[in-house]
């Protein structure tokens, strides 16, 4: 089993990052693919967040569940910003399966400022490749959302996200630190832009199972979910497994925490 994340600089037109990206993907995704995991803002053009125009939005879903069609495998859109019913934009993210359909979606208002906002609905889903959790880059930055997908049973993030601002590193830093501390895999994809400094990767507990810096193109990683489920077993001496980073929690503070910070 493989995961492939896709990593590419934004063109002039959002029709021209499309063919870059759905190009490369049809080329290089091969038929060992579980998971294809792209970024935030897959196809805008610039920082500007503007709503995807919808006859590109249309060709661009039909292209990626033609990929999944055709690979057998799950792929995460990346998201993108559409005019929501209100006419208010908002960030949207979908999972497809196999077949091609939506299996999950995550939306996120776009604020005043063109950043995405934060949510409180953190999708898991069962798939025959492992238990998968669905995040948005807003989301995975915190530190309740992935703790809370991987308590309701994921093995891996796959997330859409972003190197954004003047911390790049530490971000990056971030991605293994939170595959350590909830003893999960991540797939994390990021774009690249003036702003935004790809850093995709695939990561897991032990550390980095591929990056793809600031390189154009999609980069691929194995996929063993029994590593993970083999982590997380039981080891009270903390030898063979990292059972400590996702279960031994003491929740009998949780209430005195929350009175504090209140």
């Amino acid at each position: 089993m493989t995961i492939f994340v896709a990593q590419h600089a934004r063109r002039a037109t959002p029709e021209a990052t499309a063919s870059a990206v759905l190009d490369d993907l049809d080329g290089l995704v091969t038929d060992e693919a579980s998971f294809v995991v792209l970024p935030e803002n897959a196809f805008t053009t610039g920082d500007d967040v503007r709503a995807l125009p919808v006859p590109l939005r249309e060709r661009c879903l039909a292209r990626l569940s033609a990929l999944a069609r055709t690979r057998g495998t799950y792929v995460l859109t990346g998201s993108w910003a559409e005019e929501g019913p209100d006419g208010a934009l908002v960030q949207v993210s979908r999972l497809l399966d196999p077949s091609g359909s939506e299996c999950a979606r995550v939306e996120r208002p776009v604020l005043a400022d063109g950043t995405t906002g934060t949510g409180d609905d953190f999708p898991v889903v069962e798939t025959p490749f492992g238990t998968v959790g669905v995040l948005l880059g807003p989301d995975f930055w915190l530190v309740e959302p992935p703790r809370i997908a991987c308590l309701t049973g994921a093995e891996l993030l796959l997330v859409a996200g972003s190197l954004d601002g003047r911390q790049q590193e530490s971000q990056r830093a971030a991605v293994w630190g939170i595959a350590t501390l909830n003893t999960v895999a991540v797939a994390f994809a990021g774009s690249l832009s003036r702003r935004c400094g790809g850093g995709s990767a695939v990561a897991v507990p032990e550390g980095f199972a591929v990056e793809a810096g600031t390189g154009e193109g999609v980069v691929r990683a194995p996929w063993d979910v029994e590593r993970i489920r083999h982590l997380r077993q039981p080891d009270l001496r903390f030898q063979q497994t990292l059972w400590f980073g996702l279960w031994a929690r003491r929740t009998e503070l949780y209430t005195d925490l929350t009175a504090q910070v209140s």
